[in-house]
Formats: structure tokens, C-alpha cells, sequence
């Protein structure tokens, strides 16, 4: 069966997809009203003590920081904890922060901020950055930690790197953050204890199945489509225990493709190749795809999805607006990073002043919005309800 779509009569002449429109501003009101019968807002958990002020920290910090890949949700999410600190009086003043919205890179900011942080208790230890972790880049980094000890915490982005770190092998703090679900990759043990007492993982638990019940409300699909790494760590980064609970709890077959993912860059073009074929396969036996998070660099991502939009498949991208912009019809959006942000810079600010890491708050949402490219809507023969327009944070592939 396909997927239910509208009729095509009046549909859009979008152009590229790379332009985007934001409506927060000027539609709050009916942004609020229309995305409530999609994506209603979470419960707010209860407001934890008040922060520690830099007056409370015994001594300096040496930090270190880690990422699975050159990712720009890493990116942001490390510019927009800084940007808190320095809000909180934990850094010198940060202008000049060679960051931009949208970029990948984290080695020339972390370089800037051991150059130039002025902070009264952070060091940011100049040769204490890694990208594209490797389980030998991993393993000494974790021998820096057990033996030399000249890195005292540890900021950690993506699963990757999570699982690298979360480890007994050291005792130095990680905050892990951007990981795909921390308890099922073994970072965290769960919402409320982390098993560790030096290890602590940001969790939006049920992130994944809004996004499901997002996307089936919309297209009320029977049968959808997943392409993962079928290995521990892959399963972990797909999320495939949410993506499961969803299809069982909604009531959806999975149409399933495993592609291993590569194991370093000279591996990448077997890995796309392999990609290429399963999301072919998957555009032709699904009624709809989630496409789950992968090793493709986002330059490529238009063109390895483009047999979804030959057979006129709604894609989710699990990813975010990154991939909506080139390409993928929907996801949902975060209208700015101030949140997690001020979440992770007060939890480093509590570790620091010395409250035990292993059961401060983990959990944090934003109220989330949705984010549309409406030449892939166009393209699969699909008009975005109004309503759907008005509520989304960002609209892609408008001129």
C-alpha cells in the first residue's frame, strides 16, 4: 500500500532546498496552537537547587573534550555551553568565539579556548581535543585519564564517544551529550542513577517515539522503513528499542536493512555503496522511511536519499533540520540551543563545586517543533496542511 497523501493541486514551486524561512517570530500564537495536536509538550520537570557560583569551586579545572565525529549539533551545543558560562561568570568574556551556526569544526574554537577563555576555574587543556574517536585514538585517551591524570572532566558528544569513555577503566568525570539514547548504549544505567558515579549522559527518553508518533499521525503508514549498523553500538545509535516500543505501541510493521557502518575513512565508500542499496530496497517495499541517524557526511545526503523521492516516500529524518534541509521532508526542529546550553553548563558548574555527579538531573527537552522542506513535499505529491506551516519552527526549500 502507499502512503495516504493529499492531492497535488496547488502545490508548491519550492526551489533548492537549502533556503529556510523561520515563522517563530512572527506566528508564536498560531505556531502554539497549530503544533499542539502533533507534538504536545512534555510535562516540566521540577527546577533543581540553585546554582553554584564560581566562588564555590575549591580549585581549577582542567578540561578535555571529545566527539564521535565533526558533527554540527556538537558543534552548537559545545558554543552554546560556553556561551552560558560565560553568561554565569565561569568565563572571561568569549566575543570573538570562532563559532558560526551551522559549522562542524570544534578543534579551532577549543584551541581559542585554551588560548583565550580567561576563566577563574576552566582550563581548556590546548591538546585535549579529539574528533572522529577511534578505538585507538579512544584507548590512549582513556590511558591519558587513568595515568596521567593532567585532564581532570571530560565534555563527550555522541554515542560514539560516549560508550568510548563511559568506562571503569578511569575515574575523571564525562558529561556525554548529543548521544542517541545513553541507557541503551550502556553510558547511563538510567533515568534517575548512571551507575557511575565520574559518568553523566543528557536524556530526552522519549524523543524518538514523539518523533514516530509524529510522523505516523501524519502519514498513517503501515509499514515503515529503518536502515541501521545491526551491532550493539549500532542498535544504540538508532535508538532501536524506542523505535520498536513505538511501531509495537502504534501498531506498524518495520521494514528493516542493516548496513555496517565503516570502519574508518577508507571504509566510507563501501559504507555508501551498501547505504545506497538498502535505502533502494527500502524505498521500494516501505510506505514510509525513518532515516536513522549514519556516517554519511551531510554533503552526500541529498544525493544518496534521492530514491525516497523518486518513489514519492515521506522520509523523518531522526537526525534533525540538517538533513530537512537537504532533503528529507520532515523532522522536528529546536528553535535555538539556549536550553541545553544553560542545562549543561549548570550540571558542569555542580560538578566543579563538588555535588556528586551520579544523580544530578540527566533529563532535558525542549518543547520541540517541526521542521518541513516543502520541495520534498512537492516532490512526493504531498501539501503541508497549513496548520502544519504555521507550526514549524523552520521551512525548507522556499525561495
Amino acid at each position: 500500500m502507499s502512503p495516504h497523501v493529499p492531492s497535488t493541486a496547488g502545490r508548491s514551486t519550492a526551489g533548492h532546498p537549502a533556503a529556510a524561512m523561520t515563522r517563530r517570530g512572527w506566528m508564536a500564537g498560531a505556531a502554539a496552537a497549530g503544533l499542539g495536536a502533533l507534538c504536545p509538550s512534555p510535562a516540566v520537570p521540577a527546577a533543581p537547587r540553585p546554582l553554584p557560583s564560581v566562588r564555590d569551586v575549591p580549585r581549577r579545572w582542567r578540561v578535555g573534550y571529545a566527539e564521535s565525529m565533526p558533527y554540527g549539533n556538537y558543534a552548537a551545543t559545545l558554543a552554546a555551553i560556553l556561551g552560558e558560562l560565560e553568561r554565569m561568570g565561569w568565563t572571561g568574556a568569549l566575543t570573538g568565539m570562532p563559532y558560526r551556526p551551522g559549522q562542524t569544526d570544534t578543534a579551532a574554537l577549543w584551541s581559542w579556548l585554551a588560548a583565550r577563555a580567561g576563566s577563574p576555574v576552566l582550563d581548556f587543556v590546548a591538546d585535549a581535543h579529539a574528533t572522529n574517536l577511534t578505538p585507538d585514538g579512544a584507548a590512549a585517551l582513556v590511558t591519558r585519564l587513568h595515568q596521567t591524570r593532567d585532564i581532570d572532566l571530560m565534555i563527550v558528544m555522541g554515542t560514539v564517544a560516549g560508550v568510548a569513555l563511559a568506562t571503569d577503566a578511569h575515574c575523571a568525570p564525562v558529561l556525554a551529550f548529543s548521544c542517541t539514547n545513553p541507557i541503551a548504549a550502556g553510558i547511563v544505567e538510567s533515568e534517575a542513577d548512571t551507575g557511575r558515579d565520574h559518568v553523566w549522559a543528557h536524556l530526552d527518553p522519549r524523543r524518538f517515539q514523539r518523533q514516530l508518533s509524529i510522523f505516523h499521525k501524519t502519514f498513517q503508514f503501515r509499514r515503515l522503513g529503518i536502515a541501521y549498523d545491526d551491532s550493539p553500538t549500532g542498535r544504540a545509535i538508532a535508538s532501536l528499542p524506542d523505535i520498536e516500543a513505538a511501531a509495537g505501541r502504534i501498531g506498524f510493521e518495520l521494514v528493516e536493512r542493516h548496513v555496517r557502518a565503516p570502519i574508518d575513512h577508507l571504509d566510507q565508500y563501501r559504507y555508501e555503496i551498501d547505504l545506497t542499496a538498502a535505502w533502494d530496497a527500502l524505498s521500494r517495499e516501505a510506505e514510509a522511511v525513518y532515516i536513522t541517524y549514519g556516517r554519511w557526511p551531510l554533503d552526500r545526503f541529498t544525493s544518496l536519499a534521492r530514491p525516497f523521492l523518486k518513489r514519492r516516500i515521506p522520509t523523518f529524518s531522526q537526525l534533525g533540520p540538517e538533513e530537512v534541509e537537504r532533503g528529507a521532508l520532515m523532522s522536528i526542529a529546536r528553535a535555538d540551543m539556549a536550553g541545553i546550553g544553560h542545562f549543561g553548563a549548570a550540571t558542569l558548574a555542580r560538578v566543579m563545586a563538588g555535588e556528586p555527579l551520579r544523580h544530578l538531573p540527566q533529563v532535558y527537552f525542549d518543547t520541540p517543533s517541526i521542521a518541513w522542506n516543502a520541495a520534498t513535499a512537492a516532490a512526493i505529491g504531498y501539501r503541508i496542511p497549513f496548520p502544519a506551516l504555521l507550526a514549524a519552527d523552520s521551512l525548507h526549500g522556499v525561495l
